[in-house]
């Protein structure tokens, strides 16, 4: 049981406790306010789950397949996970935060997300796979925290500073567009099985460049 479960339950939040040892501890963040952020990223995946469960199939759109697929990942994984995650970022503390300590909030309640999703994947994994070597479920636990999780923290934190644009009467909506299209296409190529899939690499790059650029161009507009 160890291994099977408590030990991969254990590595999925490796990345969460990783990233919350470094904003608290080097970055100097409020330790209260990353736990809000971690319970805040937690309570997500709920109503996130839900309403991706409960929205009738597309195929009443179009039936051709790969038309289907870059719906379904601009829609669900896209708009309606991040328009989700950004009305969660708005509970967050917003009381004399500067735009990194608020981005560094919202990149923790996206690893958060990120982490227990992973480990929903891998117990839906292994109730499915049996008769499956357990190394290949953890190399898959390994893959996410290398793709899924930074695409959850870096799009988490998009919406983050779309939010605290909105605060500072700076309205940017390109930065809640950004993580809606990011996630859309990263979890479009993610989901094939042929060398397509490495485009999603391609995806989380631009997260985090998208991320920066962002951040560098909301900060240098607060400066003047």
């Amino acid at each position: 049981m160890f291994l099977s479960i408590v030990l991969p339950i254990i590595l999925c939040f490796i990345p969460l406790i990783a990233g919350f040892c470094i904003f608290k501890f080097v970055l100097k963040s409020n330790a209260t306010h990353l736990l809000l952020a971690v319970l805040l990223g937690l309570a997500a995946v709920l109503p996130i789950s839900v309403i991706q469960f409960f929205l009738p199939p597309l195929n009443i759109l179009t039936g051709l397949p790969i038309l289907r697929a870059i719906l379904k990942s601009l829609l669900l994984y896209g708009l309606v996970e991040e328009i989700l995650k950004s009305l969660f970022v708005l509970a967050l503390p917003k009381k004399e935060k500067s735009a990194l300590d608020f981005l560094l909030l919202a990149f923790t309640m996206g690893l958060a997300l990120g982490c227990f999703e992973s480990i929903v994947y891998y117990l839906d994994h292994l109730q499915m796979a049996t008769n499956r070597n357990a190394s290949l479920l953890y190399g898959q636990i390994f893959l996410r925290i290398f793709s899924s999780d930074i695409i959850h923290m870096t799009c988490t934190g998009l919406c983050g500073l779309f939010i605290y644009s909105i605060r500072n009467k700076s309205t940017k909506v390109t930065c809640l567009l950004s993580a809606v299209f990011i996630h859309g296409f990263y979890d479009f190529f993610a989901g094939f099985q042929n060398s397509l899939r490495w485009f999603a690499i391609a995806a989380i790059l631009l997260a985090i460049v998208e991320c920066r650029l962002k951040y560098t161009a909301l900060t240098e507009e607060n400066d003047r």
